[in-house]
C-alpha cells in the first residue's frame, strides 16, 4: 500500500450510509501535535494564573495598608486642628494647664504670648521634667512608663471606635530574632477621658496570642460596655510572653 498525499478517515454507521472526511497530513500531524501539547500549556497557564493571583493578594493587603495609614493622619490631623483652635480660644477650661504642658514638653504653644500661661510656666519650670518629657497622661513618667524590651517590634498600632460601641485594635508585631520562636498575648486597656479603666475582652478571646517567627498583622474587636465612652479616650497596649515585653498608650480614632 503506498503512502498518499491525503488522508482518508472513514466513519461508518452499522447499516447507514457511509460518510468519508479527508484530511491532509499535515494538518493531522498539526492536530495530533496540538493535542499533545495541552498538558504543558495547561499547566503554563495555571502556574501564570497563580503568580497572577498572589500579586493580586499582595497588592489589596498593600491598599488596604495604606487606606489605613492615610485614614489615621487625616484623622490625627483634624484632632491637632481642633487642638489648635482651641488654644487659640480665650476662656477655654484646662487651656492654661494644656500650655504648660506643652511648654515642659519642649512644644510650640500657639496661644503662648498669654501673660498669665507665660508665667505659670515658668513658675512651674523647677519641678517639672526636662524638655522632650512626654505628657503626664503618656507613658515615660513614674506612675506609667513605657516598656520596650526590644525583644518584639509592635508598630503601625491603630484603634478605631466601630458603630455599637466597638474598639477595633490593629497592630504589626515583628520577631527581631527570625532564628527563634516568638509566642505570647496581646493585652489593651482602655482608659476614658474621665479616668475610668476597662480592661477590654476580645471575640474571640484568644485572638490576642500569637506565635510569630517573623511577623504578623493582628486585628482584634472589643464590644465595650455602654457605660464606658470611647469619645477622646486612650487604649493601654501590653504585649507580654512570661513578661512584660512591650506597653505603650495610643489614642482612640472615630
Amino acid at each position: 500500500m503506498r503512502y498518499r498525499e491525503q488522508l482518508s478517515i472513514i466513519l461508518m454507521r452499522d447499516n447507514g450510509p457511509r460518510r468519508s472526511f479527508r484530511l491532509r497530513r499535515s494538518r493531522f500531524f498539526a492536530l495530533v501535535v496540538f493535542f499533545a501539547s495541552m498538558p504543558a500549556l495547561c499547566a503554563l497557564l495555571a502556574w501564570q494564573c497563580w503568580l497572577l493571583w498572589d500579586e493580586n493578594v499582595t497588592l489589596r493587603v498593600n491598599m488596604q495598608r495604606f487606606e489605613t495609614d492615610c485614614q489615621t493622619a487625616q484623622a490625627t490631623a483634624e484632632r491637632l486642628e481642633n487642638f489648635e483652635e482651641l488654644l487659640r480660644e480665650e476662656g477655654v477650661p484646662g487651656r492654661d494647664l494644656l500650655l504648660r504642658r506643652l511648654a515642659r514638653a519642649g512644644g510650640d504653644a500657639p496661644a503662648a504670648e498669654g501673660g498669665p500661661a507665660g508665667a505659670a510656666g515658668a513658675e512651674t519650670s523647677p519641678g517639672a521634667p526636662n524638655a522632650g518629657t512626654p505628657l503626664a497622661e503618656g507613658p515615660g513618667h513614674e506612675e506609667f512608663p513605657a516598656v520596650d524590651t526590644g525583644r518584639v517590634k509592635v508598630t503601625n498600632v491603630q484603634a478605631r471606635a466601630l458603630r455599637g460601641n466597638a474598639l477595633r485594635i490593629g497592630l504589626d508585631l515583628r520577631n527581631p530574632e527570625s532564628q527563634k520562636l516568638l509566642a505570647g498575648t496581646v493585652s489593651a486597656t482602655l482608659v476614658t477621658a474621665s479616668g475610668q479603666k476597662h480592661q477590654l475582652i476580645f471575640d474571640p478571646e484568644d485572638v490576642g496570642n500569637f506565635r510569630i517567627s517573623r511577623f504578623k498583622r493582628a486585628v482584634m474587636i472589643s464590644r465595650v460596655p455602654e457605660q464606658y465612652s470611647l469619645v477622646n479616650a486612650q487604649v493601654i497596649l501590653e504585649v507580654r510572653d512570661t513578661g512584660l515585653l512591650y506597653r505603650n498608650i495610643f489614642a482612640v480614632e472615630r
